[in-house]
């Protein structure tokens, strides 16, 4: 049943709250990018504003993920949320002021990045471990279709609404969804009987840091050895170095190749989501038990056929056919890779999984600072071709050892 895991109370505030922040997100992204290519007209700039959106996966999401088996993650999710509404409503007054420029767009996009770790790090475990075994894929997927549905939902909103109420309007809505996700987690925690960390002190939380900081190495270097983990590591690492960057182009493709206005720029970006969207729903009907990782790899290879093709489009409803492709084996991809992480981990391991899962997608700033690099060069169009050839050639490797059975299917 798609809707049986709503039945459950915890997983309602955590799932719906869910949906705020990551309508934010995807709203942030594009209002940012329209920003830049309207008042700088540098392509590279938006891969740069990507970069540091990034940034935090990389740089905290294996901390996150460690100090939440021992502090309250209720506490961590509660703490970045409260920092994304308020950062976000202070830029809004910026802007009033005429004080708002890159560095303050560059702050705001690592800031609310930090808050996307704990989305995947923090939140993303909670929902596990609030929900029966029997209904993990169920309720993983109906989070990817939550995902996918604020991937459709943000760009058209930020898009059409970008011309009405321009960038102080559009960042007002984002701080006030993020307000609304910080009331659902509070609801959260007035009934929540799991994940109540005792009452830790600052101290404590300060030599919390301290011990996972020195453990990083050994924790890094046992789930590379784990013969289930590895398989999700590497090819999360394939996607989040040549995939997520070209996630970052579409509006530049959309504004410079195909010559499209604000509105159409929304649209084009929301085919991703709308792809995704059919393809959680697919993911959520079935209910796979067995062999997610073939999904898994199946979806990653899936999505980068779609950018390949969506590199040689010529009109806004092919590029829009060609991303909905690409969006419909992401949600694929991102489902399995919930469920196997969990699965992969006993209790009290999962954070660490999921922090190492969410370091291995904070690398993708790597790729996007080559992209930076390039872009000028050869342009949109051959970066995007670029990136896909070499990611498919990585993965058809990855499958043939498979068949060698140098990873283990699961």
């Amino acid at each position: 049943m798609l809707l049986s895991c709503f039945k459950n109370q915890s997983f309602r505030y955590l799932w719906t709250a869910g949906c705020f922040t990551g309508i934010a997100r995807a709203m942030e992204f594009l209002t940012l990018s329209l920003y830049i290519l309207n008042d700088f007209g540098l392509a590279y700039l938006i891969t740069v504003i990507f970069a540091f959106r990034m940034l935090p996966m990389s740089m905290l999401g294996l901390i996150i993920g460690s100090i939440s088996e021992k502090i309250s993650p209720i506490l961590i999710v509660r703490f970045l949320y409260s920092l994304s509404f308020s950062f976000t409503l202070i830029c809004v007054f910026l802007k009033n002021f005429d004080y708002f420029n890159l560095f303050f767009a560059l702050l705001l996009a690592f800031i609310n990045g930090t808050t996307w770790v704990i989305d995947l790090a923090v939140r993303r475990r909670m929902i596990t471990e609030n929900i029966t075994e029997k209904l993990l894929s169920t309720s993983l997927a109906m989070e990817t279709l939550s995902n996918n549905s604020t991937r459709l939902i943000g760009p058209l909103l930020a898009g059409f609404l970008y011309v009405a109420i321009d960038l102080e309007g559009l960042l007002l809505i984002i701080s006030s969804l993020y307000f609304l996700a910080l009331s659902l987690i509070i609801c959260f925690e007035k009934i929540s009987i799991n994940l109540n960390a005792s009452s830790t002190s600052k101290k404590d939380i300060v030599y919390e840091f301290i011990s996972v900081f020195k453990s990083l190495k050994t924790i890094i270097f046992d789930a590379f050895k784990d013969i289930n983990l590895k398989l999700l590591l590497i090819v999360t690492l394939v996607f989040n170095l040549f995939g997520f960057p070209l996630i970052s182009l579409i509006p530049v493709y959309g504004k410079n190749i195909l010559n499209l206005n604000e509105a159409e720029i929304g649209f084009l970006a929301s085919s991703e989501g709308v792809g995704a969207l059919i393809g959680a729903l697919i993911i959520a009907k079935i209910s796979p038990q067995k062999r997610l990782s073939i999904f898994f790899l199946i979806g990653c290879i899936g999505f980068f056929v779609g950018m390949l093709l969506f590199s040689v489009s010529s009109s806004l409803i092919i590029g829009f056919l060609f991303l909905c492709i690409g969006g419909m084996c992401l949600s694929g991809f991102s489902t399995m890779q919930g469920a196997l992480t969990y699965r992969s981990a006993k209790k009290g391991k999962r954070g660490y999984n999921f922090g190492v899962l969410v370091t291995c997608i904070g690398l993708a700033p790597i790729g996007m600072i080559i992209i930076s690099l390039i872009i000028n060069l050869i342009g949109v169009e051959q970066v995007i071709r670029l990136n896909a050839v070499i990611a498919l050639t990585s993965l058809i490797f990855i499958a043939y050892l498979i068949t060698q059975k140098k990873f283990k299917v699961f």
